[in-house]
């Protein structure tokens, strides 16, 4: 069963997370500040089961103090169960959920924990909505590692209130997507002695950022589709020296390949598609057998079953064996962190009054990228 979490980024967000999970269950997390239609459309497209809403009431339920075991819940917990769904942007107007299952989540975890190295006295800010699956690192890093999560903070962090709140938590770990750490102030980077171990991600990291916060701390590049259970690559500790970072390796249990348009391995300097396996994929796209089976198709290096997502992100790998980022094939991007389709964005525009026929496209103007729309 999924149920639904219309709550903002707190501690109440936490506890009913753990909450679903223990129970069996998966939760979906939905952003109370989402305009009204999405919310409802992800609600009725992943057929929630309850929805829950008020902060208040995720403290009113009585319970055992143990942790439940399969004679509690209605049917035996598998590894192969959903954990959570997270919706992202849909290429024909419609969002769609990604299943990600316990097997997936569990793999994660134990990999997170041991490269991002938090443990107890660690301090790991909640920075991201729980909408997006980097709140799920977030959660593995802080709880999973005996660390504190840091909760509470409303409104966007960036700039000067994001300074504020690092030096102000003391925190030690946390992800900031590039465009939001491009925000705070240069010097602020030297003044926070608490911040030992910083992850970048959601979006390529320009050189100049790690040249300003790769010194005196662990920089950490991460890179991962939503389908590929939060991170499938990384790299670091960056230096300074060395440029904009490439994506890296495989994490943990996770596998990549990059193969040519037959499905081939290509060899290293060579331009191909990236695709991902182990035991971190998705099970697919909730309630979408079709657009599934197109993405996620069966692995010819695995097992017997055993499938790879396509993720429609070019790379090659390098001399060293990094892997480095090049692209897109189809029209995703990339907006200050958030994954958006051109095509839900189109379609946004041709259901308002008026309109004809839409384009949307990205324009770059002195390093801000933002969305702009054409109408006729």
């Amino acid at each position: 069963r999924i149920v639904a979490l219309a709550l903002p980024r707190s501690a109440e967000t936490v506890v009913a997370q753990l909450a679903v999970t223990k129970a069996g269950g998966a939760f979906l997390p939905v952003d109370p500040d989402y305009p009204q239609q999405r919310r409802e459309l992800m609600l009725r497209d992943a057929g929630a089961w309850l929805v829950l809403d008020d902060p208040a009431a995720v403290w009113d339920a009585d319970g055992p103090d143990t942790a439940p075991t399969d004679a509690d819940r209605t049917a035996p917990l598998t590894v192969g169960h959903p954990a959570y769904v997270i919706y992202t942007s849909g290429s024909t107007g419609t969002p769609k959920g990604v299943t990600v299952t316990h097997r997936g989540l569990a793999a994660f975890a134990v990999s997170a924990a041991e490269r991002y190295e938090a443990g107890p006295g660690d301090r790991v800010l909640q920075f991201a909505s729980p909408s997006f699956d980097a709140s799920v690192l977030e959660l593995c890093v802080s709880l999973l590692s005996g660390a504190t999560l840091l909760t509470g903070e409303e409104g966007p962090l960036v700039g000067d209130r994001l300074a504020e709140v690092l030096a102000e938590r003391r925190v030690s770990h946390t992800l900031i997507p590039p465009a939001a750490l491009a925000t705070v102030d240069p010097g602020t980077a030297d003044a926070l002695p608490h911040l030992r171990t910083l992850i970048v991600g959601a979006e390529a990291c320009p050189a100049h950022l790690v040249e300003r916060w790769a010194p005196g701390r662990r920089m950490i590049n991460s890179y991962g589709p939503t389908e590929a259970t939060v991170v499938a690559t990384w790299t670091g500790p960056l230096t300074p020296a060395a440029g904009a970072p490439p994506i890296g390796r495989p994490a943990g249990a996770t596998r990549v390949h990059v193969l040519d348009a037959a499905l081939r391995p290509v060899p290293p300097g060579v331009t191909g598609d990236l695709y991902v396996s182990g035991p971190g994929l998705a099970r697919g796209y909730l309630h979408r057998p079709g657009l599934t089976a197109s993405r996620f198709v069966a692995d010819p290096f695995g097992a017997p079953g055993e499938r790879m997502y396509r993720t429609g992100d070019l790379v090659r790998w390098s001399a060293d064996g990094r892997l480095e980022y090049l692209g897109r094939v189809d029209q995703q991007v990339k907006v200050r962190g958030f994954r958006i389709e051109l095509g839900e964005v189109e379609e946004a525009l041709r259901g308002c009054a008026g309109v004809a026929e839409a384009a949307a496209t990205v324009r770059d103007a002195d390093g801000h990228r933002r969305l702009a729309g054409y109408v006729v």
